[in-house]
């Protein structure tokens, strides 16, 4: 019974130990383009929405707001990393503000 209990513990133990590594390694800065299309599609807008904020210095405070990034900015960045897969997701982010602040 004991070493059941003990192999069920270092069986979790090991799958959480996994699930914080693929986490840390899904970080939005290091997502490729072909990562950012196999998302979920609910998942897409907040990782844009990062992405496009994330690090930026807006005068006045400015950022790009929600409904911009989900209407304009997504279909822009799906179209590029379709284009470029192998890319990182965070090469499209001056691209795609120049396109927001036309």
């Amino acid at each position: 019974m004991k070493i059941k209990a003990m192999i069920l513990a270092v069986a979790g133990l090991s799958f959480f130990s996994a699930t914080a590594v693929q986490a840390a390694d899904t970080n939005t800065e290091h997502m490729t383009c072909q990562e950012f299309i196999n998302l979920n599609p609910k998942a897409m807008l907040p990782v844009a929405f990062w992405m496009l904020n994330d690090k930026t210095t807006y005068k006045g405070g400015d950022t790009v707001d929600l409904q911009e990034t989900n209407n304009i900015a997504i279909p822009q960045v799906i179209d590029l990393c379709k284009k470029h897969p192998q890319n990182k997701l965070y090469d499209f982010k001056n691209e795609i503000h120049d396109l927001l602040k036309k």
